[in-house]
């Protein structure tokens, strides 16, 4: 009866205790974040300007940033049907990767399976002492 008593004990202590380090983790954890939180973020943003009409917003709201592509005399519509066709290249040989990528036919080599040969191997060969 002891040694249950004492066993239980031991189960309560190391679980206590992986409790205890998971909170004190959490509580870690969670002060990390608020002190990371830089100050005017989107939740302390959020509240003023809920009323603010939209047309309202957006004239005061800075111009979205724009992305020029550097290209060698290329103009926009050539760089979007390029980039079209890279995309669709890229769609195509992820469909058919499957099949380019193996080096044998499926099912023609059973014995791949570095499991299955060495279970075949102990069947075929079992261990004997030298």
């Amino acid at each position: 009866m002891e040694d249950l008593q004492w066993g239980l004990m031991m189960m309560l202590v190391g679980m206590g205790a992986v409790f205890l380090l998971l909170i004190i983790l959490m509580a870690v954890l969670m002060l990390i974040g608020r002190l990371d939180r830089q100050p005017g973020g989107p939740a302390e943003e959020a509240e003023p300007d809920a009323f603010v009409p939209a047309l309202e917003r957006a004239e005061n709201q800075p111009a979205l940033p724009t992305v020029h592509l550097v290209t060698d005399g290329l103009d926009e519509d050539q760089v979007a049907a390029i980039t079209v066709a890279v995309i669709t290249h890229a769609e195509t040989r992820r469909r058919k990767a499957a099949p380019e990528t193996r080096v044998h036919a499926p099912g023609s080599q059973l014995f791949a399976s570095r499991w299955l040969s060495v279970g075949r191997a102990l069947q075929n060969n079992p261990f004997t002492r030298r």
